[in-house]
Order: C-alpha cells, then sequence, then structure tokens
C-alpha cells in the first residue's frame, strides 16, 4: 500500500486493501489505492477511450504476447484490464459491503511497464456502504453514502462499472479493431467470474451468503435493469465433461462460453478453459480449417 497522509484515507485504504487480501495468495499485484503510487506509471482511465491513445496502448501491450494483431491484444489487453479494475471492486462489494464507484472518470490505471496492475480512486467519497456487511461503518461512514438493501448496492456497483467502465471501452475497442462486442464483453465476464471462484478455491469458507447473493446478481440473471438490457455478463461458463477414452474416467471442468481468441497466438497459449476443447488437436484442426477458407476467398479473388 502506498501513504496516505489523512488518517480517515489511510484507514480506508486499509480496509480495502484487506477486502482484496484473499485474492493475493494467487494474484499478488492487487491493489486499490486512494493516492497515486509513486515511481510508477499512471494513467487517466478517460484517456484510454482515445483512438489514438488506445492504439498506442495496445501496440505497447503487444510485446507480452508475441502477435501485434490488434484483435488478439485488444481482447487480452481488456482482459488485463480487468485483472486491475474488477477484483478490488468485487471483494468490497462482497466482503466489506462497499459499492465502489469504479467508472472511468473516477480511475487512474497503475500499469508498470504499460501492463494495467492496479487502480487509483479520484475520489473516494464516491461509494455507497450497506451495513449488515460492514465491520468497519465508523471508518467507511466518513466517505460514503449508505444504501437500505444490498440490491441498491450491487445496482450501483454494476452500473457505474459495466456502463461507466467497460461499456465505453468495448466501444472503443470495437471501433478499432473490429472485434465484435461479444467477443470482448465474454472476456470481461470471464474475468469477472474468475475472481469470485478463485476467491473459493484459496479460501473455501468465504462462499458465505453475501458471495451467493453477489454472484447471482452479477452473473446469474439474464437481464439487469441497472444495465438497461440483456446482462453481458450472463453464464460466462458452463460445465462441460471429459471422458478418458482408455479409462472411460470422466472429469468435470469449466469451459467459456465465449472463446478469448489466443489459440490464434499458438496452441501453447490456449486457455485452459477453452472452448475449443481439451484436445490441443482441435485446435488444430480449427486453425487448419480457418487457413483453409481464407486460402479459398483469396481464390475467388
Amino acid at each position: 500500500m502506498n501513504n496516505v497522509e489523512n488518517p480517515a484515507q489511510a484507514a480506508l485504504q486499509r480496509i480495502l486493501h484487506e477486502a482484496t487480501a484473499p485474492l493475493r495468495k494467487r494474484y499478488s499485484e492487487i491493489a486499490v489505492h486512494l493516492t497515486p503510487p509513486v515511481d510508477t506509471e499512471v494513467v487517466s482511465g478517460t484517456s484510454l477511450t482515445d483512438a489514438d491513445t488506445l492504439r498506442a496502448t495496445l501496440a505497447r501491450f503487444s510485446s507480452s504476447l508475441g502477435t501485434t494483431d490488434e484483435r488478439i491484444v485488444g481482447v487480452h489487453w481488456l482482459g488485463q484490464l480487468g485483472y486491475a479494475v474488477l477484483p478490488p471492486v468485487e471483494m468490497a462489494l462482497t466482503r466489506a459491503g462497499i459499492g465502489l464507484d469504479a467508472s472511468l472518470d473516477n480511475l487512474l490505471i497503475v500499469q508498470p511497464n504499460g501492463s494495467p496492475a492496479q487502480i487509483v480512486l479520484r475520489d473516494p467519497t464516491r461509494m455507497l456502504v450497506y451495513a449488515p456487511r460492514c465491520t468497519d461503518l465508523p471508518v467507511v461512514g466518513q466517505f460514503a453514502q449508505p444504501v437500505a438493501s444490498v440490491e441498491a448496492l450491487q445496482e450501483y456497483v454494476l452500473e457505474r462499472m459495466w456502463n461507466g467502465t467497460f461499456t465505453p471501452l468495448i466501444d472503443a475497442l470495437h471501433a478499432l479493431t473490429g472485434v465484435s462486442r461479444k467477443v470482448l464483453w465474454g472476456q470481461i465476464a470471464y474475468e469477472a467470474e474468475l475472481f469470485y471462484t478463485t476467491l473459493l478455491r484459496v479460501d473455501p469458507e468465504e462462499r458465505t451468503s453475501a458471495w451467493e447473493e453477489d454472484w447471482a446478481a452479477t452473473f446469474g440473471r439474464e437481464h439487469v435493469p441497472a444495465l438497461g438490457g440483456p446482462n453481458p455478463l450472463y453464464r460466462p461458463t458452463r460445465e462441460a465433461v471429459w471422458t478418458d477414452p482408455e479409462t472411460g474416467e470422466t472429469e468435470d471442468y469449466d469451459v467459456r462460453t465465449v472463446c478469448c481468441l489466443i489459440y490464434k497466438v499458438s496452441v501453447d497459449r490456449m486457455c485452459g478453459a477453452c472452448p475449443l476443447g481439451l484436445k490441443e488437436e482441435q485446435v488444430v484442426d480449427k486453425l487448419g480449417s480457418v487457413d483453409a477458407r481464407r486460402a479459398e476467398r483469396a481464390a475467388l479473388g
């Protein structure tokens, strides 16, 4: 954590830091700050929707993926931004009863070496609190407005994070790269659910009523009033069963409902939840069919 001179802000930052503590067993960089850390690159959230800035950002990020294809880079840069934004917001909601405003105009993105890693809240007073979930109400209450129901807290978080951050970023990425909004939302949906489920993997006792309520509100509804239509985060994974052809033994595993495109870089980079299947051969076949169709189109002129 960085140092905050204001004692009340220092106490609030400690609470927000502790909310993400279980996840840092797996994702060490996760953090939310109230003042920018020193000697680290920080950029304005709103700057990322500018086409020229976004193009330069993707070009810089591409070195970590081994491809310059803006479509693939755009999808995975968005996922990395989700890595920075989603855990602090989700864990503050579920583990501390705090609804953070993660709109782009309230965020600075901490990105060492050009890769999004953490967030800074410009204005910590743009938050809500649901008292029955909050164990540090004397501190949080100095900044947050109270809400009477967990539903009101959830709607605030979803509306600000999706409409305030990811919708404008997805619109900008779609306009720049041509990647469908479905694929881009699929990447964010998968990342969002990943951190909820990882929380249970690192500590099964975290499967509280708050976890159940927030998971259902975020991923279990086909329509969300705060989003004004279909929920782009609805069920980002499904359960599949793999059967060993030699032993007949079965294994359950989660499969993404929308592909992240990383298989186009290399089958060695495909994610464990790839909807193309567990077998690399299926990915190779898929790539081969794509190349064949491209060759046919080229021959037809």
